[in-house]
């Protein structure tokens, strides 16, 4: 696999991720991809299957997927690409509402 599909596939994941969440999947991604498919011109031109290969083994190989981490329903196309908020990262900043 080349390297600027594997990094046009973390790309997505930052780029798809919701402000304060944890967790990823490989459908929020594929959004990403169609939704701006100027920004991964590589991925966006490969077919389905093709797409879906390249971002679960670009995401296997950096994070950890959901259900080893939590004990949950088995998914290996869910990842964890962030730590959980801690309580300060949780308190009203200036300007937010709760």
């Amino acid at each position: 696999m080349k390297t600027h599909h594997q990094q046009e596939a973390i790309n997505a994941a930052h780029n798809a991720i919701r402000p304060r969440h944890t967790l990823i999947t490989r459908h929020q991604i594929e959004d990403e991809i169609h939704a701006r498919p100027d920004r991964y011109p590589a991925l966006s031109g490969r077919s389905t299957t093709g797409r879906r290969r390249i971002i679960t083994r670009a995401m296997n190989s950096r994070y950890p997927t959901w259900s080893s981490t939590d004990g949950v329903h088995p998914s290996s196309f869910v990842w964890k690409i962030q730590d959980e908020p801690t309580n300060d990262d949780q308190q009203n900043r200036p300007g937010e509402k709760q």
